[in-house]
């Protein structure tokens, strides 16, 4: 997961922010979704939240109908994988685009700043994970790796 190894095109991505009804930054590392519904009604303003991930967009678009369901069904959803750290959407300027997506957002909904510190917090969770070695496994033991490094 290295943050400037990624080929996504930031300008496209920036335009299917602008453009698209609901957007879903999924982070495949710790298997949650940033979720920014932009679409409104009388009673109901743009959402931000933290979600998890699923598998198909069909399956998005069915958490949706449960999450907001006085709305109609999205005319259009972009999807953006993000294998970098949580942080660089702020470095690249996606995360300001987000939030100019969410302005007027019901202040009973999740801000915008706890979605950034819960995102934060679980790829950190995972970070730790995986160098302790919780539910994760060992390509080589420690033995294996002291012999291949004498070979």
């Amino acid at each position: 997961m290295i943050d400037g190894g990624s080929d996504l095109d930031l300008e496209a991505a920036i335009q299917n922010i602008r453009e698209a009804e609901v957007i879903c930054v999924y982070f495949p590392a710790f298997n949650q979704t940033l979720l920014v519904d932009a679409r409104t009604a009388s009673n109901v303003g743009p959402m931000m939240a933290v979600v998890p991930m699923v598998r198909t967009a069909a399956d998005r678009i069915r958490s949706l109908r449960r999450l907001r369901p006085q709305l109609p069904r999205p005319e259009s959803i972009t999807m953006i994988p993000w294998g970098r750290r949580v942080r660089s959407l702020v470095d690249c300027g996606l995360w300001e685009q987000l939030l100019v997506r969410v302005e007027g957002a019901d202040p009973a909904d999740m801000s915008p700043e706890d979605c950034m510190v819960r995102l934060r917090g679980m790829e950190l969770s995972e970070f730790r994970d995986a160098i302790i070695g919780r539910a994760y496994q060992s390509i080589w033991s420690r033995a294996d790796a002291k012999k291949r490094l004498d070979d």
